[in-house]
């Protein structure tokens, strides 16, 4: 049975201005804002949180938000003959299509960027190029904010990876070191970040910052509840080959039949949930079969702010989504990370608890099962947490003053 919640339907994609008065400057936000894995809109909603905060005089600017994965680019019958004529010749046509995409990509920008002021890039994992085609929209809306002349901020993003060889990642590279961004922060891979991807003259200010979301209790005003339950947080079953790990969908539905059955042996509460990606229940009928049953219960949330109440529901989460895990730091929950990909074990290592993060050579459901009462019996050092999480505010703090003391 899957549970799907909705509060309040939010349009994601306004352009509306918030203001009381005569508007000075405008800033716009930047991110996936038609995403359905609703980490992506709680780092937006915290992004937009702390920049207002920090900003004197709220009442004095606009605010915008732009979808910088848009689904308008369709292909002309020219296109598509080009495209068919390269493969029929064996020649890759690959070069073409990211052309397209990125040519589309600007008309798109360019008609909304109209009265901008600063463009914040929210976060959230933009700066990789091996698959999704973020490193193309950063191109084209980075050369849109050139030629408007409008000042770009990338706001504590990851970084996926680097190559010198890979076009793609050469294109990124480029358009990262654009005179027009001013500002880039991440939230895991400084090191590649400053030292790969910069340019040795880069005069941009380079930081390490906190992901946004860690203060998604304060942007969606939710508190964690008293409870008892364990929060069980499934994926999809190709994530761990998509990002070059070898765990099938098989072992993984595997993996996730041990640890119910391991926390019904114990009798530990539990709850199944997602973070709205539909494809992260594919694994349940799999489960449900393993488990011999024809009904397990899983909690799908359709907002995002059903996300952050589902996750405030749980005493502590084992969930392989980074913002199901983020989302359970702002709120004090422990959580244990299921580890696809590097940048869960960075920020394990980042708050001061990588033994809680688990890569899938080592997923032993006793050990990973252990882990999470002890985390859930041990917390967070709260002063830690603090100045952690400061690091996101401090970030926003110096990027406001500098823009509006023209110095960006």
């Amino acid at each position: 049975m899957i549970i799907k919640l909705g509060i309040t339907q939010v349009n994601r994609n306004y352009g509306c201005s918030f203001n009381l008065g005569k508007i000075m400057k405008t800033i716009c936000f930047a991110g996936l804002v038609s995403e359905t894995n609703l980490g992506d809109i709680a780092i937006l909603k915290s992004t937009e949180y702390l920049y207002k905060k920090a900003l004197p005089n709220i009442e004095k600017f606009g605010f915008k938000r732009l979808n910088i994965q848009h689904e308008n680019v369709k292909s002309t019958l020219l296109h598509k003959l080009k495209i068919s004529a390269l493969e029929k010749l064996n020649i890759d046509a690959s070069k073409v299509k990211i052309h397209k995409l990125i040519s589309d990509s600007k008309k798109q920008y360019r008609n909304e960027l109209g009265g901008v002021d600063l463009i914040v890039i929210v976060g959230g994992g933009l700066i990789k190029y091996k698959y999704q085609r973020f490193f193309m929209y950063l191109v084209a809306l980075i050369e849109v904010a050139e030629e408007l002349n409008i000042p770009v901020v990338l706001n504590s993003v990851g970084i996926e990876g680097y190559s010198k060889t890979d076009r793609r990642c050469q294109m990124l590279k480029k358009a990262l070191n654009n005179p027009t961004v001013k500002s880039i922060t991440t939230r895991d891979d400084i090191n590649t970040l400053k030292n790969l991807y910069m340019l040795p003259t880069s005069s941009k200010l380079i930081g390490k910052a906190a992901d946004s979301a860690v203060y998604s209790n304060e942007a969606y005003n939710v508190n964690k509840k008293q409870t008892d339950v364990f929060g069980i947080g499934l994926v999809r079953g190709g994530i761990f080959k998509d990002n070059e790990r070898d765990l099938p969908p098989e072992q993984l539905a595997e993996f996730y039949y041990q640890l119910i059955s391991e926390m019904e042996k114990r009798d530990i509460k539990y709850k199944l949930f997602t973070n709205g990606l539909k494809s992260d229940s594919e694994l349940l009928p799999l489960i449900m079969k393993k488990l011999g049953r024809t009904k397990l219960e899983l909690i799908e949330p359709k907002e995002d702010i059903d996300l952050v109440q589902v996750i405030s529901s749980f005493t502590t989460v084992i969930a392989a989504r980074l913002h199901a895990n983020i989302i359970s730091y702002s709120l004090n929950i422990p959580s244990v990370g299921l580890v696809w990909n590097n940048k869960l074990k960075l920020f394990g290592k980042d708050i001061g608890y990588p033994e809680r993060f688990f890569d899938y050579k080592h997923f032993n459901v006793k050990t990973i099962l252990d882990t999470a009462i002890q985390a859930n019996s041990e917390g967070y050092d709260q002063k830690y947490m603090k100045e952690y999480k400061s690091s996101a505010k401090l970030n926003i703090n110096k990027v406001i003053n500098k823009w509006l003391a023209g110095e960006l």
